[in-house]
């Protein structure tokens, strides 16, 4: 009887640590997959001069489908992910950034040198494969100069101070590696079925 007992315990115990373990692998994996947006644009782009960083700008609104495609189909792809790291990616919504860049309509994809030269400009929907494309095109012109005393000060707008924060967008959320969680949430389950199956034996 003491042997039951000390199974299921046991048993219990293994389920928490692999549930544990299956929400602490599903956060680092999405961390990895995520883009690091800046929600600030005169942060981003202080930042940017200070890393000596190209910058990526994405101009959007919360309620533009063709938005919410990019969110779901383009700013999570692992290619563009991985080429993000080489900039400061800058989130903003267009109600409040709407005089930067000729803003008209969202989305609004920029791309700046970091003194904020603007180097690439797209008012519209980019699929993953055209963000990729642009990203290493500006990436092929760097080492940037630590200043830009020729950039073009009608291309730089100046940072603006009515920046809201906002939340972030499923821009900013990754999909994961499914797989890892769902192997282990089936071996916890088992697990638990398997506890339960020997408290069912103890009291017949």
């Amino acid at each position: 009887m003491s042997f039951v007992i000390r199974s299921v315990t046991l048993l219990s115990v293994l389920a928490i640590l692999l549930l544990v373990a299956s929400s602490s692998l599903t956060v680092s994996v999405k961390a990895q997959n995520e883009i690091a947006w800046v929600y600030d644009y005169p942060t981003g782009m202080k930042t940017a001069a200070e890393k000596n960083q190209p910058v990526m700008i994405y101009i959007h609104e919360q309620w533009c489908p063709r938005c919410r495609n990019m969110d779901q189909n383009t700013w999570n792809n692992s290619e563009v992910v991985a080429l993000s790291s080489s900039f400061v990616n800058i989130n903003v919504l267009g109600t409040e950034q709407g005089n930067l860049y000729n803003y008209s309509k969202p989305p609004l994809i920029v791309f700046t040198d970091p003194h904020g030269k603007v180097l690439e400009k797209h008012n519209a929907e980019l699929s993953a494969t055209e963000v990729t494309a642009l990203q290493r095109k500006v990436l092929a012109q760097a080492p940037f100069p630590s200043s830009s005393p020729t950039a073009n000060p009608s291309n730089t707008p100046a940072p603006t101070t009515n920046t809201a924060t906002i939340s972030p967008s499923n821009s900013a959320k990754a999909a994961g590696v499914p797989g890892f969680e769902a192997i282990f949430s089936v071996a916890s389950i088992v697990i638990a079925a398997v506890a339960l199956t020997l408290i069912g034996q103890r009291f017949r």
